[in-house]
């Protein structure tokens, strides 16, 4: 898989990949936003120079804020969430973030079982966090040390 940067041509298939992915999916609007703003960095997984996955993160001062990461459905379970993480940390460690941090569902166990694997910690939860069904949301984190 190659990760690169998205661009605005990318936006349609990020966002169909949303969809696929989220019970409330980010509007364009908000990609749209992501790809302008400094901190920002969205990009995308391609096979084949199809998009099949992507991630949206910000750099933010010696932090890694993870915001979603996904694959399209017919590309699960191969290993490229872990590709995608993998990506993610390697950029935080490049400009010197020294942690990673992200919610997630408490009932998404892939996502969970993918931050564990990669040495995340539950460290708060926010109870009924998430407004469509009032689940709890974890935060996890991890430190981020020079690879």
């Amino acid at each position: 898989m190659i990760i690169e940067r998205a661009t605005e041509a990318d936006l349609d298939a990020i966002v169909e990949l949303e969809r696929h992915s989220f019970p409330r999916p980010w509007p364009r609007s908000t990609f749209e936003t992501e790809l302008a703003a400094p901190q920002s960095r969205l990009e995308v997984g391609r096979l084949g120079g199809v998009i099949v996955g992507f991630v949206n993160y910000w750099l933010v001062a010696d932090e890694l804020h993870i915001h979603s990461i996904t694959t399209h459905p017919d590309h699960r379970r191969a290993g490229l969430g872990t590709q995608l993480l993998d990506h993610m940390l390697a950029a935080g460690r490049a400009v010197g973030a020294t942690l990673a941090t992200l919610e997630v569902r408490a009932g998404n166990a892939p996502a969970i079982a993918l931050y564990t694997r990669a040495g995340f910690t539950t460290v708060h939860t926010r109870p009924r966090y998430y407004q469509d069904n009032h689940e709890d949301a974890l935060i996890m984190t991890m430190p981020l040390l020079a690879s």
